[in-house]
Protein backbone atom coordinates (compact mmCIF):
# COMPACT_ATOMS: atom_id res chain seq x y z
CA UNK A 1 0.00 0.00 0.00
CA UNK A 2 1.15 3.33 -0.84
CA UNK A 3 0.02 7.07 -0.76
CA UNK A 4 0.15 9.01 -4.07
CA UNK A 5 -1.05 13.09 -4.73
CA UNK A 6 -3.12 13.87 -7.44
CA UNK A 7 -3.37 17.34 -8.54
CA UNK A 8 -7.15 18.35 -9.34
CA UNK A 9 -8.89 21.44 -9.82
CA UNK A 10 -9.36 23.45 -6.67
CA UNK A 11 -12.42 23.93 -5.35
CA UNK A 12 -13.47 20.82 -6.90
CA UNK A 13 -11.59 18.11 -4.71
CA UNK A 14 -15.27 16.25 -3.53
CA UNK A 15 -16.63 16.37 -7.29
CA UNK A 16 -13.45 14.65 -8.15
CA UNK A 17 -13.22 12.47 -5.47
CA UNK A 18 -16.51 11.07 -6.53
CA UNK A 19 -15.58 10.81 -10.23
CA UNK A 20 -12.66 9.19 -9.80
CA UNK A 21 -14.80 6.61 -7.61
CA UNK A 22 -17.28 6.20 -10.16
CA UNK A 23 -14.70 6.06 -13.05
CA UNK A 24 -12.41 2.82 -11.02
CA UNK A 25 -16.13 0.73 -10.87
CA UNK A 26 -16.67 1.60 -14.37
CA UNK A 27 -13.52 0.22 -15.74
CA UNK A 28 -13.31 -2.82 -12.97
CA UNK A 29 -10.36 -1.05 -11.48
CA UNK A 30 -12.31 -0.08 -8.20
CA UNK A 31 -9.81 -2.83 -5.69
CA UNK A 32 -6.84 -0.85 -6.70
CA UNK A 33 -7.40 1.70 -4.70
CA UNK A 34 -8.38 1.52 -0.48
CA UNK A 35 -9.11 4.81 -0.32
CA UNK A 36 -9.10 8.60 -1.83
CA UNK A 37 -8.72 10.96 0.86
CA UNK A 38 -10.03 14.61 0.57
CA UNK A 39 -8.04 17.02 2.83
CA UNK A 40 -10.66 18.57 4.63
CA UNK A 41 -10.94 19.43 8.56
CA UNK A 42 -14.21 20.70 10.71
CA UNK A 43 -13.84 24.25 11.98
CA UNK A 44 -15.78 26.68 13.94
CA UNK A 45 -16.77 29.55 12.30
CA UNK A 46 -17.95 32.92 13.58
CA UNK A 47 -20.74 34.95 11.53
CA UNK A 48 -20.95 38.51 11.89
CA UNK A 49 -19.15 38.29 15.26
CA UNK A 50 -21.65 36.35 17.14
CA UNK A 51 -23.00 33.54 15.14
CA UNK A 52 -20.51 30.19 14.82
CA UNK A 53 -21.41 27.54 12.95
CA UNK A 54 -20.07 24.11 11.80
CA UNK A 55 -18.50 23.77 8.46
CA UNK A 56 -15.55 21.47 6.35
CA UNK A 57 -12.97 23.05 4.78
CA UNK A 58 -10.49 21.55 2.62
CA UNK A 59 -6.34 22.67 3.98
CA UNK A 60 -4.62 21.85 0.84
CA UNK A 61 -6.83 22.67 -2.21
CA UNK A 62 -6.09 21.58 -5.11
CA UNK A 63 -5.29 17.88 -4.28
CA UNK A 64 -6.74 14.29 -3.75
CA UNK A 65 -4.21 12.05 -2.11
CA UNK A 66 -4.93 8.09 -3.26
CA UNK A 67 -4.21 4.94 -0.94
CA UNK A 68 -3.52 2.48 -4.17
CA UNK A 69 -3.34 -1.25 -3.11
CA UNK A 70 -2.19 -2.68 -6.53
CA UNK A 71 1.00 -0.69 -7.24
CA UNK A 72 1.45 -3.11 -9.83
CA UNK A 73 -1.67 -1.87 -11.85
CA UNK A 74 -0.53 1.92 -11.29
CA UNK A 75 0.12 2.23 -15.22
CA UNK A 76 -3.47 1.36 -15.80
CA UNK A 77 -4.95 3.77 -12.96
CA UNK A 78 -3.09 6.42 -14.36
CA UNK A 79 -4.60 6.13 -17.70
CA UNK A 80 -8.05 5.75 -16.69
CA UNK A 81 -7.84 9.14 -14.29
CA UNK A 82 -6.43 10.98 -17.32
CA UNK A 83 -10.04 10.74 -18.52
CA UNK A 84 -11.78 11.87 -15.45
CA UNK A 85 -12.48 15.87 -15.78
CA UNK A 86 -10.58 18.08 -13.57
CA UNK A 87 -7.88 15.51 -12.73
CA UNK A 88 -4.58 17.13 -13.92
CA UNK A 89 -1.66 14.60 -13.10
CA UNK A 90 -0.24 12.83 -10.55
CA UNK A 91 2.57 14.40 -9.06
CA UNK A 92 6.14 13.03 -9.65
CA UNK A 93 9.76 14.14 -9.11
CA UNK A 94 9.73 15.88 -12.58
CA UNK A 95 6.41 16.68 -15.33
CA UNK A 96 5.68 14.11 -17.05
CA UNK A 97 7.69 11.33 -15.20
CA UNK A 98 6.64 7.99 -13.31
CA UNK A 99 4.77 9.10 -9.98
CA UNK A 100 6.53 7.60 -6.54
CA UNK A 101 4.82 7.23 -3.31
CA UNK A 102 4.70 9.49 -0.59
CA UNK A 103 7.23 8.48 2.19
CA UNK A 104 5.29 8.25 5.74
CA UNK A 105 6.83 11.16 7.24
CA UNK A 106 5.10 13.19 4.07
CA UNK A 107 1.43 12.07 4.30
CA UNK A 108 1.75 10.90 8.41
CA UNK A 109 0.78 14.75 9.38
CA UNK A 110 -1.79 15.29 6.55
CA UNK A 111 -4.11 11.81 7.66
CA UNK A 112 -3.62 13.39 11.23
CA UNK A 113 -5.17 16.39 10.13
CA UNK A 114 -8.19 14.89 8.03
CA UNK A 115 -8.74 12.07 10.22
CA UNK A 116 -8.73 14.40 13.72
CA UNK A 117 -11.19 13.50 16.25
CA UNK A 118 -12.44 16.53 17.15
CA UNK A 119 -15.21 18.02 14.98
CA UNK A 120 -14.42 21.45 15.78
CA UNK A 121 -12.02 23.97 15.88
CA UNK A 122 -12.42 25.65 19.60
CA UNK A 123 -10.67 28.21 21.20
CA UNK A 124 -9.14 26.04 23.41
CA UNK A 125 -10.37 28.12 26.23
CA UNK A 126 -12.71 26.35 29.30
CA UNK A 127 -14.58 28.65 31.46
CA UNK A 128 -16.56 27.74 34.36
CA UNK A 129 -18.89 29.13 36.95
CA UNK A 130 -17.31 31.55 39.37
CA UNK A 131 -14.34 32.43 37.63
CA UNK A 132 -12.95 35.70 37.45
CA UNK A 133 -12.46 37.04 33.28
CA UNK A 134 -11.46 39.88 31.90
CA UNK A 135 -13.41 41.14 28.65
CA UNK A 136 -10.78 42.13 25.79
CA UNK A 137 -13.16 42.74 22.49
CA UNK A 138 -16.49 44.29 22.05
CA UNK A 139 -18.49 47.58 23.87
CA UNK A 140 -17.37 46.21 27.41
CA UNK A 141 -13.68 45.85 26.45
CA UNK A 142 -11.72 46.13 29.93
CA UNK A 143 -13.93 45.21 32.27
CA UNK A 144 -13.61 42.43 34.34
CA UNK A 145 -16.22 40.24 36.22
CA UNK A 146 -17.48 36.75 37.18
CA UNK A 147 -19.04 33.77 34.96
CA UNK A 148 -22.70 33.49 36.10
CA UNK A 149 -23.28 31.11 32.88
CA UNK A 150 -21.53 28.99 30.27
CA UNK A 151 -22.85 27.75 27.29
CA UNK A 152 -20.39 25.23 25.49
CA UNK A 153 -23.11 24.18 22.80
CA UNK A 154 -22.56 27.76 21.72
CA UNK A 155 -19.43 28.75 22.84
CA UNK A 156 -20.67 31.66 25.06
CA UNK A 157 -20.88 32.60 28.75
CA UNK A 158 -22.51 35.08 30.79
CA UNK A 159 -20.32 37.43 32.65
CA UNK A 160 -21.92 39.92 35.56
CA UNK A 161 -20.03 43.24 35.76
CA UNK A 162 -20.28 45.90 37.78
CA UNK A 163 -21.52 49.62 35.88
CA UNK A 164 -21.99 52.29 37.87
CA UNK A 165 -22.49 49.98 40.90
CA UNK A 166 -24.92 47.59 39.56
CA UNK A 167 -24.36 44.32 38.55
CA UNK A 168 -25.19 43.50 35.38
CA UNK A 169 -25.22 40.36 33.46
CA UNK A 170 -23.38 40.44 29.89
CA UNK A 171 -23.45 37.18 27.24
CA UNK A 172 -20.23 36.96 25.00
CA UNK A 173 -18.33 34.50 22.66
CA UNK A 174 -15.49 33.14 24.76
CA UNK A 175 -13.09 34.30 22.13
CA UNK A 176 -14.32 38.36 23.93
CA UNK A 177 -13.07 36.91 27.49
CA UNK A 178 -9.72 36.24 28.96
CA UNK A 179 -9.00 34.22 32.69
CA UNK A 180 -7.40 36.27 34.84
Amino acid sequence: MAWYALKVRASQEKKVSHRIQNELVRQGLDYCVRDILVPAERVLEERKGVKKRERERVFLPGYLFLEVVAEERLPELIQALRGVPDVMYFVSPARGSFPIPMSENEIAPILSRARAVSAAVESGQSFEPGQLVRIVEGPFSGFEGYIAEVYPEKQRIQVRVKIFNRETPVELPYSHAEKV
